[in-house]
């Protein structure tokens, strides 16, 4: 061979290399391009959904978990509108409630199923944070009475609370560390 026919080819070689490395980085840019496309619209599908309710059924079509701003539900069903939860049974009753209130009160309610007491209130216990910075549990038996509690005052004191209704009349009995008591009134 002779050596301009061999700088002939070592140039044609180094065209072809241009060229093929081009080519390349251009390859390289348009997978690049569709790869940051698809992660883009994967990031918005899976982004923020804002809805005002969330209604989950069962396999029957039954409401069964409710979350709402406010909780959609009948009127009258709530002390007032509420931020939160509900889950009811398969018959559509209410077992389990969870809101906060425009007052700022926060309150989680435990049903008992009906016909199993007073059906007029079928809470059995209530959870709740108040507006002021306390907080207590409330024990309420199936005719509709509460029982008892365990409260936080506006002291900041812990009691236990005992509740009783014999014939008319009211009669608590207050246990706390500092002291106990008790108090009967006319019903």
């Amino acid at each position: 061979m002779n050596r301009s026919s061999l700088e002939d080819r070592i140039d044609m070689l180094e065209r072809r290399l241009r060229r093929d490395r081009l080519f390349l980085g251009l390859c390289l840019g348009v997978a690049a391009t569709a790869a940051l496309v698809g992660w883009t619209s994967q990031e918005s599908r899976f982004g923020t959904i804002r809805v005002k309710a969330i209604i989950v059924e069962d396999a029957q079509g039954r409401d069964r978990i409710v979350i709402g701003a406010p909780i959609p539900e009948p009127a009258g069903a709530r002390i007032a509108p509420s931020t939160g939860m509900a889950i009811r049974d398969t018959n559509g009753y209410e077992r389990f409630g969870l809101g906060l209130f425009p007052n700022g009160q926060m309150g989680m309610g435990f049903d008992a199923p009906p016909g199993k007491g007073d059906d007029r209130n079928r809470e059995r216990i209530n959870i709740i944070a108040d507006p002021e910075g306390g907080a207590n549990i409330r024990f309420l038996n199936r005719k509709t009475r509460p029982v008892g509690y365990l409260s936080l005052d506006r002291d900041d004191m812990f009691y236990v609370d005992f509740l009783d209704f014999p014939e008319g009349k009211m009669i608590q009995r207050r246990i706390g560390l500092r002291m106990d008591s008790t108090r009967a009134e006319p019903r």
